[in-house]
């Protein structure tokens, strides 16, 4: 999991940085945020010019053609399984072994989780450690896709493995229905490592609300309030085997509610234009090292 940064004057707050945070969300009309983006977009292709970006374009699994335009016009796109069977099984397996940290910050082993427990996430050095994780995250078809939606080379800002149990005490805030509002434009690969349905707290989101204004303080939203605007009808559950995979605008409204009855392990990865600037990042020497891209994964690996 990432640190955040602080976000009011005290130990350790950064005006300068929290300022360009605050800024990205100050701008809550779409079109303004769409310009700005372009801006942004362009001096990234000045320090990394086409020529790098068709290295990608070229290497790109097809399959996924219809992917960016659904992402576009929707907020989120299906996509074939990036992992198999047994890589999930792989992964699986280096993780029953290593430690969660819990949401006040106690680590348990992944198989002494405590009843009551809301969500426990992975220490990002387990999750860079894991099998098949950065070579997903840094598949050709996912990076071709982060190029076209955000106009230049993306910055992988966040990556997480996250439990998610039934009949937790409270609902945590991104188990409610929320924006995320992470950097002027990015998106998020989703893959399950659980079965879920109904039960297990599908990804619930509405469709094309990643086109409307946003707002400048985060808050959560009602289900009846998102029903009278967006129609009754207009939330939609992910559900699927594990391996099921899938993008999503999360500046759309979304949530990843309590699950019912069955827990629900999931692999999340964001693709931005810059980097989180309210996350504190502190990248970490992984051997032997991945061969992946070092612009892209410059936030998490040195």
């Amino acid at each position: 999991m990432l640190e955040y940064a602080p976000l009011r004057p005290g130990p350790g707050f950064q005006p300068f940085q929290i300022g360009l945070y605050y800024a990205q969300r100050l701008i809550t009309q779409p079109i303004l945020r769409r310009a700005v983006t372009a801006s942004v977009a362009a001096g990234v292709n000045f320090l990394h010019p086409p020529k790098a970006l068709e290295a990608y374009k070229s290497t790109a699994d097809m399959d996924c053609v219809e992917a960016p335009e659904s992402l576009y016009h929707n907020g989120y796109a299906m996509l074939p399984d990036l992992l198999s069977p047994l890589q999930i099984s792989e992964m699986k397996a280096f993780l029953t072994k290593e430690n969660v940290v819990l949401r006040n910050g106690a680590r348990v082993r992944a198989d002494q989780i405590p009843a009551g427990a809301t969500l426990a996430d992975f220490s990002l050095e387990t999750v860079l450690r894991c099998p098949h994780v950065l070579a997903s995250a840094n598949t050709p078809t996912i990076i071709r896709m982060a190029i076209d939606y955000l106009g230049c080379l993306p910055t992988i800002s966040t990556i997480g493995i996250r439990w998610s149990f039934p009949g937790a005490n409270e609902e945590a805030t991104t188990q409610a229905f929320h924006r995320d509002p992470d950097d002027w434009r990015f998106f998020k690969l989703f893959v399950y490592m659980t079965d879920v349905d109904e039960e297990s707290g599908p990804h619930l989101y509405v469709p094309r609300s990643h086109l409307t204004a946003g707002s400048i303080r985060a808050h959560r939203f009602d289900q009846t309030d998102i029903e009278n605007k967006y129609g009754k009808n207009s939330i939609t559950a992910v559900t699927g085997p594990t391996g099921t995979t899938f993008v999503a605008d999360t500046y759309g409204i979304h949530a990843g509610p309590i699950p019912k009855s069955k827990p629900r392990l999931m692999i999340e990865v964001g693709y931005s234009v810059l980097p989180v600037f309210a996350i504190r990042y502190k990248p970490l020497h992984i051997e032997p090292r991945p061969r992946v891209d070092r612009y892209i994964n410059r936030l998490l690996l040195v």
